[in-house]
């Protein structure tokens, strides 16, 4: 993918490690490879959600409940994908939803994160910036030079000529289900909290329990 090749043309202001992790837009070029980064940083979330779902529902044992996961689970892939091409347009709420889907989803499971989990979240973070940054960036003047679109190969129709055309028709099913996500992740972060809450408890229920035997037979 040549790097996220992220285009033939290559007049960007930062290395790719400074261009992922904090990134500056000084130009065109640079609104166009962070747009184009930030699209392929979605959609390899977006895939990987997916199959992570494929092996969720595969253990699952009943055909409702694997319905249901699998369901939340195509919307939940369908946020990333659409999300990661309005970061493409440089839209910044995009981008802050996709943050906070993320991390969301690393809480609602319930589990300390690992190392990738940490690096897609610092990524992911500096998206955000980056996306806002773009977002603001305005050309010196209006016939100056910028990167071409291509329309060659399917690479070039996937990050470059969908995301004009299918973000201003699918921008408002993205809100609306990323909405419904959210609140999903929420009730289930809500849940595992109670459940804490619950055998923590229980736990300081039986340890007076627990002294008084211990006296009782002292």
């Amino acid at each position: 993918m040549q790097s996220l090749n992220l285009s033939g043309e290559t007049r960007k202001s930062d290395g790719y490690l400074k261009s992922l992790f904090w990134p500056a837009v000084d130009n065109a070029w640079d609104v166009d490879y962070l747009g184009q980064q930030g699209f392929w940083l979605c959609f390899i979330i977006a895939i990987f959600s997916l199959v992570m779902v494929a092996i969720t529902i595969s253990d699952l044992p009943t055909p409702v409940m694997r319905i249901v996961i699998g369901g939340i689970g195509l919307i939940d892939c369908f946020v990333y994908l659409v999300g990661g091409m309005g970061v493409r347009q440089s839209s910044a709420p995009a981008a802050i939803i996709v943050f906070a889907l993320y991390i969301l989803t690393q809480l609602a499971a319930g589990r300390p994160p690992g190392v990738l989990t940490l690096i897609f979240a610092a990524v992911l973070l500096s998206n955000v910036r980056a996306t806002i940054l773009a977002s603001r960036w305005k050309p010196a003047t209006e016939d100056e030079d910028r990167p071409t679109r291509f329309n060659e190969t399917f690479r070039d129709k996937l990050v470059d000529q969908l995301p004009p055309r299918v973000w201003p028709i699918l921008k408002y099913p993205f809100y609306l289900f990323a909405t419904a996500v959210f609140l999903i992740l929420f009730a289930s972060i809500a849940q595992h909290s109670v459940r804490g809450t619950s055998r923590l408890g229980k736990d300081e229920n039986a340890t007076p329990s627990a002294t008084v035997t211990s006296s009782d037979a002292q």
